[in-house]
């Protein structure tokens, strides 16, 4: 059984100020409680059988009564605490979600509460309790399991253990003090006073656990304290966590995961738990893990929007679009503010990894309709078109982008490359050359002229024209001083090949026409080739060897040419 927090909320202005006091009927020692004593509620233990987790609260009620000091420590009355559920129509005999047992803790002023579970066994019962503290339900302190005879031997059991369990309290009260007033080192030297007190203690360790994350501490070190608490309380909550995160900083990711899956385990109906650990799933590892946690989840918590909203997720993340995209428009249709910027980015993102370029360019189009301006969204569209070989389409929206002065990433390289697709070649070396003029800084732009340069080159050996082998000599040029590292090395072997075919065809008209000045400038080509070509080699050894084997025969053939026709 379980409710949410709010009705018992609504007690308190039910009974008023009954809450803050014994009821008279609870009076039942006729003894008004210290107003210092620390009030502890026992509430209804989880039973294997009707009436048996009753029972066992009872009992451990009954016993901490008669052992635990009555100005130091006052447990709330049965009746109180019958009065309070009855009032909001929860019954008496059936244990609480962990979440309603602390608004009832809270709601009677309680700082401590006393929870478990209880079965028959073949020889008597077996009892389980732990002590948590009121101010956060994480906060827990394993009591023990006790297979016993009888139920009071169980209590016995229990009241003792409590009594060495409780003696850490105050040191953990005087750690999270001085670590508010951020005073650390006396705060990890309060805790280590609590686990010298009580060996087992998890509230005093989880104490000091905080305080090393706040100060910084070596993850190792927190990847210690956290193993000692899970080691002693197998569900600790806080220390699951910090055991999650401290194997993520160590980059031990499997042991990560599997934290994260017994943390989730301790709690697996809390979404905001479920919510917590699968985004830590997605981010440390394969999102895969975070799959089948976030599909139970979902099951748990049927149409909980932030489950959903993250699963989302995760199936993009896992490329499951045909079910991202059901489950994308589900969302939308149960709460249309999630069509946000994110969802319509996302999605035709989404799109156009599956390779559905025009579903994209359509998806950011109707995000554009409902948030104009965005800058994503423009560069999304814009790419998906060009994608779906909707060049023009794509650059008239890059067009109304800068004319409506919209920001797009990589403006002005998407443009060269549009340019590029749409084979409008005159325009695209100018717009390169402005680019790198104004300050832009690419290596994708450079290796573009360098690209644009090489098939300059390729046209001009096929066409053997003077005005083609010129043009694509100052492109290469041009790509040799804005580029560096492996471009420039390509674009300077690129210009060596492009004097050698170029020197070959100033030689053939200097030996036709008999002329000094084709020869000339033959001669000066070989010569700048024998430069460019081995600087430029590594990027084609074979072809650079050949071409260098030419020059060497080329070169003596100018010489001579010059010889005879320069007089």
């Amino acid at each position: 059984m379980s409710r949410h927090f709010q009705a018992l909320a609504a007690i308190g202005l039910a009974l008023g100020g009954t809450l803050a006091v014994p009821s008279i009927a609870s009076a039942q020692y006729n003894r008004v409680p210290d107003p210092n004593a620390t009030r502890v509620l026992v509430a209804v233990f989880k039973g294997g059988e009707k009436g048996l987790g009753v029972q066992a609260s009872d009992a451990v009620r009954s016993r901490m009564n008669s052992e635990f000091p009555f100005k130091q420590v006052y447990v709330l009355p049965k009746t109180d605490i019958n009065a309070t559920l009855e009032a909001s129509g929860f019954p008496i005999t059936d244990a609480l979600e962990p979440h309603d047992q602390r608004a009832l803790a809270t709601l009677l002023r309680a700082d401590e509460y006393v929870t478990g579970s209880a079965a028959k066994t073949a020889t008597g019962v077996k009892v389980e309790a732990n002590l948590v503290l009121a101010r956060d339900n994480a906060l827990v302190q394993p009591i023990g399991s006790f297979d016993v005879k009888s139920m009071g031997d169980a209590a016995s059991a229990i009241s003792k253990e409590l009594k060495e369990a409780r003696k850490q309290l105050d040191a953990e009260k005087k750690c999270v003090n001085l670590a508010r007033d951020q005073k650390y080192d006396a705060a990890i030297a309060a805790a280590k006073e609590g686990i010298v007190l009580y060996p087992r203690a998890t509230l005093a360790r989880i104490c000091m656990a905080n305080v090393m994350i706040t100060q910084k501490a070596p993850v190792a070190d927190q990847l210690v304290i956290a193993k000692e608490i899970v080691a002693i309380d197998p569900k600790s909550r806080p220390g699951l966590a910090i055991l999650a995160s401290s194997y993520r900083a160590l980059g031990q990711q499997d042991s990560a995961v599997v934290a994260l899956t017994r943390l989730l385990a301790t709690d697996p109906k809390n979404p905001r738990l479920q919510k917590d650990v699968v985004e830590e799933l997605a981010s440390v590892a394969n999102p895969r893990l975070a799959k089948p946690v976030i599909d139970t989840a979902v099951m748990l918590n049927p149409g909980d929007p932030d489950l959903l909203r993250l699963r989302w997720r995760i199936l993009l993340a896992t490329k499951d679009y045909k079910e991202a995209f059901t489950q994308g428009d589900e969302l939308v249709k149960l709460d249309t503010s999630f069509a946000d910027t994110t969802y319509f980015s996302l999605s035709a993102a989404a799109m156009a990894a599956d390779s559905q370029f025009q579903k994209a360019a359509e998806m950011a189009a109707m995000g554009l309709a409902k948030f104009p301006g965005s800058a994503g969204l423009t560069f999304t569209q814009i790419v998906a078109l060009q994608k779906a070989g909707q060049n023009q389409q794509a650059l008239e929206a890059l067009d109304k982008a800068n004319a409506a002065k919209i920001p797009v990433e990589n403006g002005s390289f998407l443009r060269v490359s549009l340019l590029k697709d749409l084979n409008r070649s005159a325009e695209i070396l100018p717009a390169a050359r402005a680019m790198i003029a104004s300050g832009d800084t690419t290596t994708a732009l450079r290796q573009m002229v360098v690209g644009i340069a090489n098939e300059q080159r390729v046209a001009a050996s096929k066409s053997n024209s003077p005005d083609d082998f010129a043009l694509a000599v100052g492109t290469l040029k041009f790509a040799d001083s804005v580029t560096t590292g492996a471009s420039k090395a390509q674009a300077q072997f690129l210009l060596g090949a492009t004097y050698v075919a170029f020197g070959q065809l100033k030689l053939s008209q200097a030996q036709t026409q008999k002329q000094c000045a084709p020869a000339k400038e033959a001669k000066d080509m070989f010569v700048e080739a024998q430069i460019l070509l081995p600087k430029g080699g590594a990027t084609a050894v074979d072809a650079m060897r050949q071409l260098m084997g030419a020059v060497m025969q080329l070169d003596p053939a100018a010489d001579q040419m010059v010889k005879a026709f320069c007089k």
